[in-house]
């Protein structure tokens, strides 16, 4: 909120830094006592809007919401700083103190209408902090502020969403089944369209690359962002705290599961070399759809030790395909922390479907990697939560915009099922040694033509560690 009365009070020296506030060079908090950054998340002089989104997205990580309210009532009720004479104190309170009060009340605003539905838990403790917060605001002087809050508030105890709130999203489900724009590519359908009859080499690359992507990014866009703190999708009660990245997970190692399995179900080698090529086909189309996830997918299914094994497979694999590998395999290398992907993503305008493995990696290492507390000064290591809501905040950003694409349900029922079909890899391993028995392949390749990309999925290898 710009306001002249702000430049008026700043001119006048009534209103300091706060103290106990650590700046780095570019004058952003860095660290902090609790009170200080409360504060500072409340001053009157200047509104920090990218360090009040970063407090309000990670707090639960240094406070609660029952502390965070009896701040925030105690900093609306705050007095004159100790070091001013009576006029000056009498100037701060008819100047920067109404200014401050508005910044609390904004402040709660936005905590219950954008935060609060992901940071707090439903139970009595919650529900007595919703009640100490309505009586508090009753007792203020009417003002668009305070009814806003009042509605805001009483809407929370009630449980419904406030108008103009984006609507709570529903479980996970792997059928999109959402009505597309009639700016949409048509689809592109094969002859036969009962899922039962329907075969993968002949449903084209590009069709069968925009209904993974539909179905996928149907979980993608309900995942929140308490799901990706605190490493909710590693707890054993992953299922209740982050059921949407574990649902994202779960897609992504079917998919990956999936492409393998259909290339070892084939005995002959001319029909195995052509399912490859196929998925190559796909994950291009993908490539092209900014559906990253799906890419890495596909990659770690034809990279998976029972697949990449079959030499005399690969061997076969036709040159043109083997082209089209490459730049992918080179897009996603592991090489320098995945930079080449991170310098695509960071360009990429959405609609995308990011690779979610790579964030959660970074979120292990930010948390695990940075102490809550300075280790001098003990204050809350506001560095660590920033470069966390970062992360954060790129997700999101990719789940701004919908995919335009036309759903064909007949073609998600097949790959639905198709991917909930799974197979043990053991038995994946046996079925490689069957088709190609150990031997000179496994020493050496006629023609290498495919290299695994090392610790491509490594991310997504830690992220499930659940399922095991």
């Amino acid at each position: 909120m710009d306001d002249p009365e702000q430049d008026k009070i700043a001119d006048s020296n009534l209103v300091e830094h706060p103290a106990g506030l650590i700046y780095d060079d570019n004058e952003s908090v860095r660290a902090g006592s609790l009170a200080a950054l409360v504060e500072h998340l409340t001053h009157p002089n200047k509104l920090d809007a990218s360090f009040n989104r970063i407090f309000l997205t990670t707090y639960t990580y240094f406070t609660s919401g029952t502390e965070l309210v009896q701040l925030l009532i105690r900093r609306y009720d705050c007095a004159p700083p100790v070091n001013l004479n009576p006029m000056k104190a009498a100037e701060w309170s008819s100047q920067a103190k109404p200014l401050i009060q508005v910044r609390v009340l904004d402040t709660l605003n936005q905590w219950l209408e954008n935060f609060w539905t992901w940071n707090e838990p439903k139970g009595p403790e919650t529900h007595e902090n919703l009640l100490n917060l309505q009586s508090f605001v009753r007792a203020l002087a009417s003002s668009t502020q305070q009814q806003k809050l009042h509605e805001m508030t009483h809407c929370r105890l009630v449980g419904l969403e406030p108008e103009g709130m984006r609507r709570p999203r529903s479980q996970p489900s792997s059928i999109a089944t959402s009505s597309s724009s009639s700016t949409a590519p048509k689809p592109i359908l094969p002859r036969k369209m009962k899922p039962n009859k329907l075969q993968f080499l002949k449903i084209d690359a590009r069709e069968i690359a925009r209904q993974l992507t539909l179905m996928e990014s149907c979980i993608f866009g309900k995942v929140q962002p308490n799901e990706l703190m605190h490493k909710n999708w590693q707890r054993r009660e992953s299922q209740d705290v982050a059921p949407n990245v574990r649902a994202l997970i779960q897609f992504f190692n079917q998919l990956s599961g999936w492409v393998g399995a259909l290339v070892l179900a084939e005995s002959d080698l001319k029909p195995r070399t052509q399912v490859i090529g196929h998925f190559i086909n796909v994950a291009n189309a993908c490539h092209d759809l900014q559906n990253y996830s799906a890419v890495v997918s596909i990659l770690s299914g034809l990279q998976s030790a029972p697949v990449y094994r079959l030499g005399r497979t690969w061997a076969m694999v036709t040159q043109r395909d083997c082209d089209k590998l490459e730049p992918l395999q080179a897009m996603m290398s592991s090489e320098q922390n995945h930079q080449t992907y991170r310098n695509i993503l960071r360009r990429a305008i959405p609609p995308c479907i990011p690779f979610l493995g790579i964030f959660l990696k970074d979120l292990v290492f930010i948390e695990d990697g940075n102490p809550e507390l300075t280790p001098d000064e003990r204050l809350i290591n506001f560095s660590r939560y920033s470069m966390m809501a970062s992360t954060i905040d790129t997700v999101q950003h990719f789940q701004e915009a919908m995919y335009c694409l036309q759903p064909v349900p007949e073609l998600q029922e097949y790959l639905a099922t198709e991917l909930q079909r799974a197979v043990n890899s053991e038995r994946l391993w046996d079925r490689s040694c069957e088709l190609e028995p150990r031997g000179r392949w496994d020493r050496k390749r006629e023609r290498d033509t495919y290299t695994a990309t090392g610790g491509m999925t490594t991310a997504m290898v830690v992220a499930c560690m659940v399922f095991d």
